[in-house]
């Protein structure tokens, strides 16, 4: 019976369909939430993306393209958003997830207009970080005084 169970838990492992979602991709998803939030994605926004995943991963123009056409298919598919918050949280230091969540506003912002949805998920991813109020303020001021 045990060996049975191995068996059957050893072919679930191998036959397991669950893509595995790497650092880049789950911050790609994370800004293009953000970008999505307030239902449109201006192309100032767009181009504020492929720039940040080409700098902050060292890829291509079209490379970046590619990680942000993923991370649109999952941001669409995600059923929240802990899934990817959880990745940056084991993979970033605090002074990382800061500085990425000042990313976030640079998104919101590069329309210069932050709309109030954008504002509030990028206050839950925020939270979702494990960073306090303090941080996403002065991440956001940062963005708004440069």
């Amino acid at each position: 019976m045990f060996k049975s169970l191995q068996q059957l838990f050893s072919s679930i492992n191998k036959k397991s369909d669950t893509p595995v979602i790497g650092l880049d991709l789950a911050m790609a998803v994370l800004l293009y939430e953000v970008a999505a939030a307030d239902s449109m994605i201006l192309p100032e926004e767009e181009s504020q993306m492929k720039n940040l995943l080409a700098d902050s991963f060292e890829l291509s123009k079209q490379n970046a393209c590619v990680l942000l056409s993923q991370a649109k298919t999952h941001q669409h598919n995600a059923v929240s958003l802990q899934q990817f918050t959880h990745i940056l949280r084991h993979n970033l230091d605090r002074e990382q997830r800061i500085n990425f969540v000042y990313s976030l506003w640079q998104v919101a912002h590069s329309d210069q207009n932050i709309d109030s949805n954008e504002e509030h998920i990028i206050r839950k991813i925020c939270d979702l970080l494990y960073l306090n109020h303090s941080d996403f303020i002065q991440a956001k001021l940062k963005v708004l005084s440069s």
